[in-house]
């Protein structure tokens, strides 16, 4: 594999842009991308299964969204709606909110620029809606890199340390995931939660839950349905508000348009970044008319949020996914993935020890076992496995140290999934035959 070109540009990169915009696990520099394949400066060729982190659902340049965009730019690139207004983020707000589950009739949305932004949005007006100040997270949450953002993030110390002090009022609390056995869930998932609730933290306090309903860069963990249950019931009964953080799983990640569908709960608000610009840069966040009213501009507005070529961009994509064509696509490609992990795990079962996550969204797990016979986290491991995968063609990360990231486009071609799973089966063999040097743990500088 020949990578001279890419790590040419990686040690300008170097020189000229802060190592903290990069979790990188090899050098490969994107040069053109279409659909579900990626070529980078060398020429290398490469099946996509991180979709730019899940911003990109319809893979790169969808002739829907290339047509819509080239559209836009016949007629302007951007004008802020801070001062004007325009019928791209009209027609896309008018989307979203139609899509609101259990109905858009009284839904309005705020742009903003990221799914980052769009939690600082949900703080903003959950403390303004209710005249509380407390918020509750989850311990290994993501929530973004804004100050807000990050004050809610659990995940990674490295989100934290040197930075403080961070927002105040926010307050973290275990996620009951759904590999959890029942009867401990029901027992226990509340329990800390009532112990602040009795202690520390009063209930009338608290403005809004901000969970994940899939935890994504924890593993992509999904929450227990009784933990889910218990919680918006909490909610419920103590006047806090319920919001989804939808930023990674949202636009049929999971399979449904937003991951919190799986769980039949109805939330007072849904946040969303990445894929709402049909990857361009958008951001938003969308609630009940009541909710959003009570913020007066400039309380929460950008100059760029919600421009109208992300907006139109957007809508294209929101469109093209309402289609029976590609509903049929999601429906044969979740098939298919759960067909190819559950062959990876039976061939590799002393190596992948179970998958996480829901539809397009997933997780595969790789531990390794002791010489007492106990499973432990492989991190080596992992990171061999993705590396010989790159070197064979296959653009894969990992998450939480051992967790193959699997997040293809969702209308990725079926025969495309499948090379793609072949590639890393092959990658499994290699490093369980001792074939991958310790020499690529060099480039190792990812979650």
């Amino acid at each position: 594999m020949k990578t001279d070109k890419c790590n040419a540009w990686v040690e300008r990169d170097k020189k000229v842009i802060a190592k903290t915009q990069h979790l990188s696990y090899y050098p490969l520099v994107v040069a053109d991308a279409k659909d579900s394949i990626i070529h980078d400066e060398d020429g290398n060729e490469f099946i996509d299964f991180l979709s730019s982190a899940s911003s990109l659902n319809l893979g790169s340049r969808n002739e829907h969204v290339v047509k819509a965009i080239e559209e836009q730019l016949g007629k302007f690139t951007q004008y802020s709606i801070a001062y004007t207004y325009n019928a791209a983020s009209v027609e896309y707000a008018e989307r979203l909110a139609s899509s609101y589950p259990g109905g858009g009739d009284n839904i309005k949305v705020v742009f903003g620029n990221c799914g980052s932004d769009g939690n600082d949005a949900a703080v903003k007006f959950a403390r303004a809606f209710t005249g509380r100040s407390k918020i509750i997270t989850f311990i290994n949450g993501y929530h973004g890199n804004t100050y807000g953002a990050s004050s809610m993030t659990t995940v990674t110390t490295r989100m934290r340390k040197n930075m403080g002090p961070f927002l105040p009022e926010i307050y973290p609390f275990p996620f009951y995931d759904s590999g959890m056995d029942d009867a401990v869930c029901e027992a226990e998932c509340l329990k800390e939660i009532l112990r602040a609730f009795n202690t520390y933290l009063p209930a009338d306090d608290v403005a809004a839950v901000i969970i994940e309903p899939v935890q994504g860069d924890a593993g992509l963990i999904p929450a227990h349905p009784i933990f889910m249950k218990k919680l918006y019931e909490l909610c419920k009964e103590n006047g806090i508000l319920f919001i989804s953080e939808e930023v990674q799983q949202a636009f049929y990640r999971t399979g449904k348009m937003y991951g919190i569908e799986h769980y039949g709960i109805v939330p007072d608000g849904i946040i969303l970044g990445k894929s709402v610009g049909a990857g361009l840069t958008l951001g938003a966040f969308m609630a009940r008319a009541e909710i959003m009213d009570c913020l007066p501009a400039p309380a929460h507005l950008f100059t760029l949020g919600g421009n109208a070529i992300a907006c139109a961009a957007g809508s294209a994509a929101f469109d093209y996914m309402q289609t029976d064509e590609f509903q049929q696509i999601l429906k044969k490609n979740c098939e298919v993935m759960d067909e190819c992990i559950a062959k990876l795990q039976a061939k590799h079962s002393n190596l992948v020890s179970g998958d996480t996550g829901l539809g397009m969204s997933r997780g595969i797990v790789i531990e390794k076992t002791n010489a007492d016979g106990t499973k432990v986290a492989d991190t080596v491991g992992t990171y061999k496995i993705l590396y010989r995968s790159y070197e064979t063609g296959l653009l894969i990360i990992s998450l939480a140290g051992n967790v193959l990231r699997v997040q293809p486009p969702l209308n990725i071609e079926p025969e495309l999934l499948r090379k793609g799973f072949d590639i890393l089966d092959a990658a499994m063999t290699d490093y369980e035959e001792g074939k991958i040097s310790d020499d690529v743990l060099q480039y190792q500088n990812g979650w």
